[in-house]
């Protein structure tokens, strides 16, 4: 008897997801005079990673907030 693996869905992994957040991150315009060290694009991924690992300190924030 042989183990049936389902094949993995691309489209609904959470890489899939994170591409599709840095294409849409990569279309807002950078309006920054100078040049940054760090492209718009990374900044807003790294704001994104921030909320979406679900700090408890953050939730707790939210709930004091309320």
């Amino acid at each position: 008897m042989s183990i049936v693996v389902p094949r993995e869905r691309k489209h609904l992994s959470a890489d899939a997801l994170f591409g599709l957040v840095r294409r849409g991150f990569a279309n807002i315009p950078d309006y920054r005079l100078s040049d940054p060290d760090i492209s718009l694009t990374d900044a807003l991924m790294s704001a994104f990673a921030m909320f979406s690992l679900k700090s408890p300190s953050l939730r707790i924030s939210s709930i004091i907030r309320a």
